[in-house]
C-alpha cells in the first residue's frame, strides 16, 4: 500500500501585473538586481569625481543630484526581491525622471569649467538609467529616452569641460547613443524573450486542453459506436429474423433509454468506475513503456472517478514516466522504476518513482514545459486533482498524482 501523499508545497505568491508572465518577470527581476549592483559600483567609483566638481556648483546641489539619480537605481536591488514587481517599474521611472532633472539643473547652476582630464560624473549614467527604464517601458519609449538623455549628457560635457573646441558635438552625441543602445537593446531583447516564452507556454497549455477535449470526443464517439453495435444493430437483426417479440421490445426500450442517456450526458464530467479509470491510466502508461510492471492496490468497488480527472492523471502519469526514461538513467547504470496505483473509497493515487539521478526541484526553472505544462497544468485542469514532485540529486524522483472526492 502506498502511503499518504505528501502535502503540496506552494511557493510564495507574488502579485503580477496584468500581461506580465513568469518568464518575463524573472528576467526583469534578474536585470533589476544587476542594475542595482552596477549603480553601487558607479556610485563608489564616481564619488571622488563628484566631490572634485562640487566647486563649480552650489554646495547643496551635488548630494541632491546624487540622491535623485542613484537612490532609485540602488533601490532596484530590494525592488527585485519585493513581492510586488511593480516596484521595479516605479524605481526605473523615478531614476529616468531624476536623471533628466539633474542634467537640466546642471546646465542651470554650473559656474565655471573643469579641466579636460576630468569628466562630468553625471554624464556617465545615460546607459544605466535607460536600461533600468527599459525593463518595464515600451521599446520605442526607451530608445527615445536614450536619445534625449544621452544627447543632454553630451551637451553637459560640451559646455562644462575645457578643450572642447575641436569636438563635433553631433558626432559625439551619435557615438554615445550608439554605444549605450547596445546595452539598452540587449535589455529589451531579454525582456521580449521572456514574453515570447510566456506566450509559448500559454499556447502549449491551450493545445494540451484542446487535445483533452478531442480525446473526450473520441471517447464519446466510441461509446456511441459500441451502443449502436451492441444494442441497436442486434435489436434490428433480431426483429428481421424473429419479428416483434416481448424480448425485443424490452431490448429496444433499453437501447432507446441508453441513447437518451448518452445524448444528455457530459462525457467530461461523467464518472468512471474505479476499474475503468485504472484501466485508462494503465493504457496511457503502456503506450510509453509496456515492459514496466504496474502495481495495483484497489480497495473499493464503489468509487466513481470523473472522466476528466482520470484522463488528467493518465496523461500526467505518462509524461512522468516519459521524463523518467529520458532523464533518470546515468552513464553507468539504468534506473529502476516503480509505478503504483492505489484506490481508496475517497481517493485515487498514482505514483511514478525511480532511483535515478534525480534533481533539485528548487533549482529547476518553473518554465520547464515537461513539468509545468504536461504534469502540473494538466492536473490543475481537473477538479480535485493535485500533483506533488519530490526529488533530490542522486536519490531519485517520485511523482505523486492524486484525485480526491470533492465534498
Amino acid at each position: 500500500m502506498i502511503g499518504p501523499a505528501p502535502p503540496v508545497e506552494h511557493g510564495a505568491s507574488m502579485s503580477r501585473p496584468t500581461g506580465v508572465g513568469a518568464a518575463e518577470e524573472q528576467i526583469i527581476r534578474t536585470f533589476a538586481r544587476f542594475l542595482g549592483a552596477a549603480a553601487l559600483v558607479f556610485g563608489v567609483l564616481l564619488t571622488r569625481n563628484a566631490i572634485a566638481l562640487s566647486a563649480i556648483v552650489p554646495r547643496w546641489w551635488t548630494p541632491i543630484a546624487a540622491a535623485l539619480v542613484l537612490l532609485p537605481l540602488l533601490a532596484l536591488w530590494p525592488a527585485a526581491k519585493a513581492t510586488d514587481p511593480r516596484w521595479i517599474r516605479r524605481c526605473g521611472t523615478a531614476a529616468a525622471a531624476g536623471y533628466l532633472i539633474t542634467l537640466v539643473s546642471w546646465l542651470a547652476v554650473v559656474d565655471g569649467h573643469i579641466p579636460s582630464n576630468l569628466d562630468v560624473w553625471l554624464a556617465t549614467f545615460p546607459g544605466l538609467v535607460t536600461m533600468a527604464a527599459a525593463l518595464t517601458w515600451r521599446p520605442a519609449t526607451s530608445l527615445a529616452y536614450l536619445a534625449v538623455s544621452a544627447g543632454t549628457a553630451e551637451v553637459v560635457r560640451y559646455v562644462t569641460r575645457d578643450g572642447q573646441e575641436h569636438v563635433v558635438l553631433p558626432v559625439e552625441i551619435l557615438a554615445v547613443i550608439v554605444f549605450c543602445s547596445l546595452f539598452t537593446v540587449a535589455t529589451i531583447a531579454a525582456v521580449q524573450t521572456g514574453r515570447t516564452l510566456d506566450r509559448t507556454i500559454a499556447s502549449s497549455v491551450h493545445h494540451s486542453a484542446t487535445a483533452a477535449a478531442l480525446a473526450a470526443r473520441d471517447v464519446e464517439r466510441g461509446r456511441f459506436h459500441a451502443l449502436i453495435h451492441d444494442r441497436v444493430t442486434s435489436t434490428l437483426l433480431g426483429l428481421a429474423q424473429r419479428g416483434n417479440t416481448p424480448e425485443l421490445s424490452g431490448q429496444a426500450a433499453i437501447a432507446l433509454a441508453e441513447l437518451d442517456c448518452l445524448r444528455t450526458s457530459n462525457v467530461a464530467d461523467e464518472g468512471l468506475d474505479v476499474t475503468t479509470a485504472v484501466g485508462l491510466i494503465r493504457a496511457a502508461l503502456v503506450e510509453v513503456d509496456g515492459d514496466i510492471p504496474v502495481d495495483f492496490d484497489i480497495r473499493t468497488d464503489s468509487l466513481l472517478v470523473p472522466r476528466a480527472a482520470a484522463r488528467a492523471i493518465a496523461s500526467a502519469a505518462a509524461e512522468a514516466l516519459r521524463n523518467s526514461m529520458q532523464h533518470a538513467d546515468t552513464h553507468d547504470r539504468y534506473a529502476d522504476r516503480l509505478i503504483a496505483i492505489d484506490a481508496d473509497p475517497g481517493e485515487l493515487r498514482v505514483v511514478v518513482a525511480d532511483n535515478g539521478r534525480g534533481f533539485d526541484p528548487d533549482r529547476v526553472p518553473g518554465l520547464r514545459l515537461g513539468i509545468r505544462t504536461s504534469i502540473r497544468a494538466r492536473m490543475d485542469t481537473a477538479a480535485g486533482c493535485t500533483a506533488v514532485i519530490r526529488s533530490a540529486p542522486g536519490r531519485g524522483t517520485q511523482v505523486t498524482l492524486l484525485w480526491s472526492v470533492q465534498p
